[in-house]
C-alpha cells in the first residue's frame, strides 16, 4: 500500500513541474531566434591602377674573386733558392716582399763585367773630350766619379751639341750603355717581388728545383680588393650605373658586406643572354672563391604598376569592366620578390586585388557593390 502511494506522489510531482515550465515559456514576448548563418556572399577586393615610377631592387648573384691576381712564370733559368718567408701556399706578403728568388750568381758576374767594360770606355773618352769639348769635361768627370760597378747605371750626361753626341757615339759609349741596361733588366727578373698585398695561392715548385725559362711557378692573389661578377637581365642592367652601392651577403659567412658597382658590360653574354655587372668590395672578411648575393637599388622603374605575383595568369591579369571580369595582357618589367612590376594597364582601370578561384572571363563580380580599396583609403585620409 505504501509503495503504491509513493509512486503516485512522484507522478504528481513530474506533472506539476511540466505545467510550470509550460507556463513560463508561454509568457515570453518573442520566440527565440536562431543565430543567422555567416555564409553570405563576400565582396572582392578591387584595386584602381595608377602608373608611376617605382624604386625596385635588383638582385644579383655570382662568384667572388680577387681583383688583383697574377700567374708567376719564370723569365730566366736557374736553381730556386730558399726565401724567408718560404714560397708556400697560404703565405701572406706585403707589397715589395720577395715572393721567390732564383740563383743569379753567374749572370750577376756577367753584368759586372759589362759595367766594367763601360767604365773603361768612359775613362778612355775623357782625355779626348778635354781637348775637343772642354765645356763638357766637368759633367763627364762627375759621372765617372759616381760610377759604382755594384749598382745600376745612372743616365748618361746629355750632349751639349750634335757634334759632341756624334763624337761620344764614335767611342761606342751609347751601345755599351744600353747593352748594360738591358742586362740589368734581365738580372732583376731573378727576384720576383709582390706587386700588391696578397697571399700565395699556388706554389708549383720547391727550393732547389731547376727552373726553366717559361715555366709556371705558382699564383699570387691580392687580399685588398675583391670583385663580384654577376649576371643581370638587360632591362635591369639599363638601371645600373658605376658607383651605385650594393649590399652583399653570403651563406658561408654572416653579416652584410658593402660594395659598389665598378663597371657594367655593354655586350650581352651569348651563353646566358644576360649582362655582366662587376662589383668591388674592400671588406677584409671576404675570401677569394666565395659565392655572393647582392642587392642594388638601381634607378627607378618608369611608368609601372606593382601587383602581387599570384595575380598574373599566363601573362594576363583580370580587370573589371561593368562588373564583369576580362583578361588584360601585360608585360613584366621587373621582379621584386613577392611583387612584380608590370606595364600595359591604363590609369583608372580596376583590377582584381586578390586571387579568386572562380575567376574567368565574363564572370560577374559577386556582392552588391564591390569594395574599391584605393577609394576607401582615400576617404579615410580625407576624414582624418
Amino acid at each position: 500500500m505504501k509503495k503504491h502511494m509513493k509512486h503516485g506522489a512522484m507522478a504528481l510531482g513530474i506533472l506539476a513541474g511540466a505545467i510550470i515550465i509550460s507556463q513560463l515559456l508561454s509568457q515570453q514576448k518573442e520566440p527565440m531566434r536562431r543565430r543567422p548563418s555567416s555564409g553570405g556572399t563576400r565582396s572582392l577586393k578591387l584595386v584602381t591602377v595608377r602608373n608611376e615610377d617605382i624604386m625596385a631592387p635588383i638582385h644579383m648573384t655570382g662568384p667572388l674573386t680577387a681583383y688583383n691576381r697574377i700567374d708567376l712564370y719564370a723569365e730566366v733559368s736557374g736553381l730556386l733558392m730558399n726565401t724567408n718567408p718560404p714560397f708556400k701556399p697560404g703565405i701572406p706578403l706585403k707589397k715589395g716582399d720577395v715572393i721567390l728568388q732564383i740563383d743569379d750568381g753567374v749572370y750577376r758576374n756577367t753584368v759586372l763585367a759589362q759595367r766594367s767594360a763601360l767604365l773603361n770606355q768612359i775613362t778612355l773618352l775623357l782625355p779626348d773630350l778635354r781637348i775637343d769639348y772642354p765645356e763638357s769635361i766637368d759633367k763627364w768627370s762627375a759621372y765617372l766619379q759616381a760610377f759604382q760597378i755594384g749598382q745600376n747605371l745612372a743616365p748618361l750626361p746629355e750632349a751639349a751639341s750634335d757634334r759632341e753626341r756624334y763624337f761620344i757615339a764614335s767611342r761606342n759609349i751609347y751601345q755599351q750603355y744600353y747593352a748594360t741596361k738591358s742586362m740589368e733588366e734581365t738580372l732583376a727578373k731573378y727576384v720576383i717581388k709582390a706587386p700588391f698585398d696578397g697571399v700565395i695561392s699556388i706554389a708549383d715548385v720547391n727550393p732547389g728545383a731547376l727552373i726553366r725559362t717559361g715555366q709556371k711557378l705558382g699564383e699570387f692573389v691580392g687580399t685588398d680588393v675583391f670583385e663580384l661578377e654577376a649576371a643581370v637581365a638587360l632591362d635591369e642592367a639599363k638601371r645600373l650605373r658605376a658607383g651605385q652601392s650594393v649590399r652583399m651577403t653570403s651563406e658561408d659567412m654572416p653579416g652584410v658586406f658593402q660594395g659598389s658597382i665598378q663597371r657594367v658590360n655593354s655586350v650581352i653574354d651569348p651563353a646566358s643572354m644576360s649582362v655582366k655587372v662587376y662589383v668591388h668590395s674592400t671588406d677584409a672578411r671576404l675570401r677569394d672563391g666565395m659565392y655572393m648575393s647582392g642587392v642594388a637599388e638601381g634607378l627607378p622603374v618608369p611608368n609601372v604598376v606593382s601587383i602581387k605575383r599570384d595575380l598574373l595568369t599566363n601573362g594576363n591579369i583580370y580587370i573589371v569592366k561593368d562588373s564583369l571580369l576580362a583578361l588584360q595582357p601585360v608585360s613584366v618589367v621587373s621582379d621584386a620578390g613577392e611583387n612584380i612590376f608590370v606595364r600595359g594597364i591604363e590609369d583608372g582601370t580596376q583590377i582584381l586585388g586578390e586571387v579568386w578561384q572562380e575567376a574567368k572571363p565574363g564572370k560577374k563580380i559577386p556582392g552588391p557593390e564591390p569594395v574599391n580599396t584605393n577609394r576607401a583609403q582615400e576617404k579615410r585620409g580625407a576624414d582624418s
